[in-house]
């Protein structure tokens, strides 16, 4: 499985808010679509890409 750096998610999450076709940017960089539509997901319900802190308190 491959990791990818978190500029890269944000990268490929504007490239996809700007040409509005996610199959079309997943093909581009050779990236699976569920991956895009897990970044996708993960943005919305975090409002980031960055992982929330363990702890109840950091959050």
């Amino acid at each position: 499985m491959r990791q990818y750096t978190e500029e890269f998610k944000e990268q490929i999450l504007a490239e996809c808010q700007e040409v509005g076709n996610v199959a079309l940017i997943a093909r581009r960089h050779q990236i699976s679509e569920n991956t895009i539509y897990t970044w996708i997901k993960k943005m919305r319900k975090n409002g980031s890409l960055k992982p929330l802190p363990k702890a109840e308190k950091q959050r």
